[in-house]
This record gives structure tokens, C-alpha cells and sequence, in this order.
């Protein structure tokens, strides 16, 4: 599968992008709705774009880490990234863009390229986000892409749901 879309193009996470993304990835704005509003300092990122180039641990055996930067093809800048936790026969999908990017239609199209993505690699088959609660735009791009809002509902084992997230599900199109 290509590996950029229309507007886009994805290369994988390795500890180089984390100076490179550094100012979008560490920039509060960004995590206004998730982790409690602080985002990571330079060497947490650092740290953990190392860890997602290792891949999972002995302890997580049964996952799969799908970890990509996504650029803007005009101008080669890097505006965020896209993940994908794969278990069996469902992922847990992720994408954070810098705020300049926001609402310029980055995020679905990073969305639709990664779920395609993953579906074809791994035979993925279900898609399952979180979200904090108040982060309308995210939970409006999920919408946006079919999902349906299920946290209500009993859950399967979300390894990325916090207590109180919104929880969103859809199945694969073949």
C-alpha cells in the first residue's frame, strides 16, 4: 500500500522525528482535551518515539504498533502523526495534528489512510478510538468517518480508554 494519500505522505516513527516534531508534539494547545492538558517535554517525546520504533514489549506479545508522521506533501512539513495499536482482528486508532492544521481536512484524510492502511496490512476488521470528553472537534471527525459512539455500551479490552472517555467503534468496510 502507498504510503501517502491525496494531500499526504507517512513515513514511519523513528527517534529522529521527535526534534523535528518537537514543536508541534510539545505544544500545550495541543493538549487542551487529552492527558489532563500537559503535553510531553522534549525528552518525554524523545522517549517515547523510542519506544514505538522498538514496537511492544515481551508483555504486550499479542499487539502491533502502526506508528506514522504525517507530512504535507507540498511543503515536506511535518504537522503530526497517526497510530494504530493492533490486537487479533481490531485497532485502536490515534491521530494528533498541530494546531495549524486543524480543520483543513488533515485529520480525515490521515484517519481514512491509516484504518485503509491497517485493514489491508493486518486484517483489521474493527476500528475503536477514545476520546476526552469535551474534544468536539475529535469526536466530530469521528463521526464524520462512521464511527458510532458506544461508551454507554460494555467494552472490549481498550487498552487507550481512560475512565469517562468517550468510546467509538466501526467496523471495517471490505
Amino acid at each position: 500500500m502507498s504510503l501517502e494519500s491525496q494531500q499526504l505522505i507517512y513515513e514511519r516513527v523513528t527517534r529522529n522525528h521527535a526534534k523535528e516534531l518537537e514543536p508541534i508534539l510539545c505544544d500545550p494547545k495541543v493538549y487542551e482535551h487529552m492527558d489532563d492538558g500537559i503535553g510531553p517535554t522534549s525528552d518525554e517525546l524523545l522517549k517515547a518515539f523510542t519506544l514505538r520504533e522498538q514496537g511492544p514489549s515481551a508483555h504486550r506479545h499479542n499487539e502491533t504498533w502502526v506508528d506514522y508522521i504525517v507530512r504535507d506533501k507540498a511543503s515536506q512539513i511535518a504537522i503530526g502523526r497517526v497510530e494504530a495499536t493492533v490486537i487479533e482482528h481490531r485497532a485502536e486508532v490515534a491521530y494528533i495534528l498541530g494546531t495549524a492544521y486543524w480543520r483543513q481536512g488533515y485529520g480525515s484524510e490521515a484517519l481514512v489512510w491509516l484504518q485503509d492502511f491497517v485493514q489491508e496490512q493486518y486484517s483489521v476488521r474493527e476500528f475503536w478510538a477514545t476520546v476526552t470528553p469535551g474534544n468536539e472537534a475529535s469526536k466530530h471527525l469521528l463521526l464524520k468517518q462512521s464511527y458510532v459512539e458506544i461508551s454507554n455500551k460494555p467494552l472490549p479490552k481498550v487498552t487507550s480508554y481512560d475512565d469517562g472517555d468517550w468510546v467509538f467503534f466501526r467496523r471495517a468496510f471490505w
